[in-house]
């Protein structure tokens, strides 16, 4: 049975827990689901055969706004185990905002593939938008149509330079298609292997496009097994 790693936390805007649990019920009882939250996810990577970055936890989260929270930095042994967990060649999903975490330790983006960078990468206002499927015959989109759900659209995201990446979906905002499936192939550092950016999640209300669920059991599946 694969064990996945979900890391969660961060402002309440995110939901990101309640996601988590919402992906475990879509995936079922073949799949070990581990929910933690911050630090606590990369004390699990021994074990860990996927990792889903989902929790926003930034060096701003004190804000009035994100609610006053406290950041708690990634420590030296984590940053290593976070390391040795992609140079090992198993995958990582990267979530809507969890790109945007540990914005004072750089290398946390640039292992996922794909980074929030502050002042560059934004989003549309939350609203209602149509998710396009490009032509193209990958797992991740099998059997998924064109589909609408209420979100912010991220974009401007910063790919790891060297990471080779395909789009599978698009979605319309100020006159460009802004990726929303994105996935990526090695890179990164030597031996990493499978990683994907699956953009669409704001919060339950987007989790609630029944395409979601095909989604994230394909994305799963592929990234675990390539098919």
């Amino acid at each position: 049975m694969a064990t996945l790693v979900f890391h969660v936390g961060g402002p309440d805007f995110h939901p990101v827990a309640a996601q988590a649990q919402q992906i475990a019920g879509w995936l079922g009882a073949g799949y070990d689901c581990r929910i933690a939250d911050g630090l606590a996810a990369f004390d699990l990577l021994d074990d860990c055969d996927l990792f889903v970055a989902m929790g926003l936890h930034w060096t701003g989260m004190d804000a009035d706004w994100a609610g006053n929270l406290a950041y708690h930095p990634l420590q030296p042994r984590q940053q290593a185990a976070f390391e040795a967990y992609v140079a090992s060649g198993r995958p990582v999903i990267a979530h809507h905002g969890g790109i945007a975490s540990y914005d004072d330790w750089p290398r946390y983006g640039e292992l996922l593939g794909f980074t929030w960078v502050w002042g560059e990468t934004t989003h549309s206002p939350l609203g209602e938008y149509t998710v396009n499927i490009k032509p193209v015959a990958h797992p991740i989109v099998a059997g998924v149509s064109d589909y609408t759900l209420i979100d912010e659209l991220y974009y401007n995201v910063q790919v790891t330079p060297g990471l080779e990446t395909e789009v599978l979906a698009t979605a319309e905002w100020e006159g460009s298609a802004r990726p929303m499936i994105v996935v990526g192939q090695g890179g990164r550092v030597e031996g990493a292997g499978r990683t994907l950016y699956l953009a669409n999640g704001h919060d339950l209300r987007a989790f609630a496009a029944p395409a979601l669920r095909r989604i994230w059991q394909n994305a799963v599946r592929y990234a675990l097994e390539g098919a």
